[in-house]
């Protein structure tokens, strides 16, 4: 939790250097649901079990960076649930993660007349809050930090004012490190989001965003 902490600090401190620069075009808050799933990997011999997928939450802050029309850069802080179901014959197992994560995109947009469709990739830098976990296999802790790529869709709809209202979906799975490790036991994370939130404008709008006087 120290590291976290650290994390939150210095992600504050390097938004209010931001801001006095004017670098910051907005700053917002998202939140909804996360449908996860894990894939436990046994090694000698190989052996691959998908288990089932499980519904969690997710709540984010999130700061926005430059104001170019079509490329810009989001840094998020993420509260984040993961895990699954491990359906066996006898015994459904249930593995509950949270995670405090720290987001950063690069965010490609497009402005349409009511719309702006955008589209986000980067990483993820993910630290453990808690694990319940009750798998027979599971005998050890999660990575304390870890690292997933995501990437994601959304829409942003326009407004005459200094908030807009914004949707997106993103996924985000282990495919190159592991969640936890311990040999011979791999597991892997997947999650969907779906999130709803609110953004809030610092800056005037331009272009299509802007209403025209008389119109």
């Amino acid at each position: 939790m120290r590291l976290t902490k650290f994390v939150l600090v210095l992600t504050l401190l390097c938004v209010s250097f931001a801001m006095k620069a004017q670098i910051v075009e907005g700053i917002g808050i998202m939140g909804g649901i996360s449908y996860g799933n894990q894939k436990f990997v046994t090694n000698s011999p190989v052996v691959i079990d998908k288990k089932n997928y499980q519904l969690g939450f997710n709540g984010s802050f999130f700061v926005e960076f430059f104001r170019n029309e079509y490329a810009r850069w989001v840094s998020e802080l993420q509260y984040n649930q993961k895990g699954s179901v491990d359906k066996q014959p006898n015994q459904d197992y249930t593995n509950k993660l949270q995670y405090a994560c720290w987001n950063n995109y690069l965010k490609l947009r497009y402005e349409m007349l009511t719309i702006i469709p955008y589209v986000l990739i980067g990483p993820r830098l993910e630290f453990i809050v808690s694990q319940s976990t009750s798998s027979p296999p599971v005998v050890g802790n999660f990575s304390a930090v870890h690292v997933s790529p995501a990437v994601g869709a959304g829409v942003e709809f326009v407004s005459y004012g200094n908030i807009s209202f914004i949707t997106d979906v993103i996924y985000n799975p282990d495919f190159i490190l592991p969640a936890y490790t311990n040999n011979p036991l791999d597991i892997y994370n997947k999650v969907f989001e779906l999130r709803v939130g609110l953004k809030y404008h610092f800056r005037g709008r331009t272009s299509c965003n802007t209403p025209t006087p008389g119109m």
